[in-house]
């Protein structure tokens, strides 16, 4: 077969796989407020035990999620079913922006929630948004509880993260209780901590125009035999091109749902009590001894090690010094060992974190966890790359 058809053959290839890439949502469908519950099965939840709160008020569950590209947090409440099953709900939903421990300072907030099982809206959800000082952020309504039947115990609610004045990935803590403030709460002590990043933008066309620009310049560059160039820009574009590739992806979906579940079994073996859920598998909720309460660990792009294996992978494929067939094994090698040093990263971390308390997470992920990471990293690149190319030199200039 002639060469220019391979590689023609080879590009049609490659942009329908991007195009027809499955994405993640595959697994995990969008939440919708529609008043049923199917969607929320699996989800990142916390429960509460029965009887210790007042008929109609006496706390089941709470779930949290976000969809993506949707600015929305999304919240589902289940309570021990009344008697009469008609009870109305009444309840508070605190949120502590700042994320200090403290939900009186100005740019918290709380929302009101009340809900009609019954009467000529059935299943009627309201939800008022209010600032510390009493002031009216925002109000949603609609019938996104159960109605009559077997069961009137669940709801469902979204409050977008521009009435919350939060930005995605921004930590906030939260906790639900009865709005009487003198009966259940949800968690009994403490709060949950959460950074929800509902921003996942992803352009097929626009990565099927850079992979096609990438591709013409690497072979320009070549074929001049250009190969400082040549490296720095083939591995740079293909970093990028994984990345966008992944993200949002079943691969990257799988990744977290590993990463979680080793961390999961990894410290249950340690004595660190921690959650998993099936469709919230970049999500880790882990009980901190000191603070007795709840953090959420998000096991996103960054946590699941997938961005720095295709930096190495990239970095070692077009490395122009070894042959292929050393290339190969070593950039698979890489992203291997890439991913292990990012696990061990995220057990240190959350120890840490599980010792010292949250006010310790920047210190944990910024000081700790990334100088552990950045030096393995180093080491494994000198390992994999360097080392064997310094070889090869000492070996040419002794040739000569």
């Amino acid at each position: 077969m002639n060469s220019w058809l391979k590689v023609l053959l080879g590009i049609i290839l490659m942009l329908l796989l991007i195009w027809l890439f499955p994405p993640g949502s595959w697994l995990v469908p969008d939440l919708q407020l529609d008043g049923q519950f199917a969607d929320w099965r699996g989800r990142t939840s916390l429960s509460d035990p029965a009887g210790d709160g007042r008929s109609g008020n006496d706390l089941k569950k709470i779930s949290w999620a976000t969809n993506e590209n949707d600015g929305r947090l999304y919240f589902m409440i289940e309570r021990y079913l009344p008697e009469p099953r008609s009870h109305r709900m009444e309840s508070c939903l605190f949120f502590d922006l700042n994320s200090n421990g403290k939900y009186d300072d100005k740019v918290d907030k709380y929302a009101e929630i009340f809900y009609r099982p019954q009467g000529l809206q059935r299943g009627d959800v309201s939800v008022y948004l209010y600032s510390m000082e009493g002031d009216l952020k925002g109000k949603y309504t609609g019938r996104w509880g159960e109605g009559t039947g077997s069961t009137t115990s669940r709801l469902e609610f979204a409050i977008p993260m521009e009435d919350l004045e939060a930005y995605p990935a921004q930590f906030l803590r939260f906790y639900l209780a009865d709005i009487s403030g003198r009966s259940d709460r949800l968690p009994d002590q403490g709060d949950i901590q959460w950074a929800p990043f509902p921003v996942v933008s992803k352009s097929r066309p626009t990565i099927a125009v850079f992979f096609l620009l990438w591709l013409a310049l690497t072979l320009f560059l070549y074929h001049h035999r250009l190969w400082v160039f040549y490296y720095i820009w083939a591995a740079v574009g293909l970093c990028c091109l994984l990345v966008l590739l992944f993200h949002a992806s079943l691969v990257e979906y799988r990744l977290e749902q590993y990463t979680s579940l080793i961390l999961h079994h990894t410290l249950d073996y340690l004595g660190i009590v921690t959650r998993i859920f099936d469709r919230s598998p970049g999500t880790l909720l882990v009980l901190i001894k000191i603070d007795s309460s709840w953090t959420t660990i998000a096991i996103d792009i960054e946590n699941s090690g997938l961005l720095e294996i295709c930096i190495i992978f990239s970095l070692i494929i077009f490395y122009p010094v070894q042959p292929w067939r050393k290339r190969i094994p070593a950039a698979l090698g890489g992203a291997l060992g890439i991913y292990l040093i990012n696990l061990i990263r995220l057990l240190l971390v959350i120890v840490i974190i599980h010792s010292g308390g949250r006010n310790m997470s920047f210190i944990a992920h910024t000081l700790f966890g990334r100088l552990f990471f950045f030096l393995l990293a180093v080491a494994l690149y000198w390992q994999l790359i360097t080392r064997p190319s310094l070889e090869k030199i000492r070996r040419n200039v002794k040739n000569d």
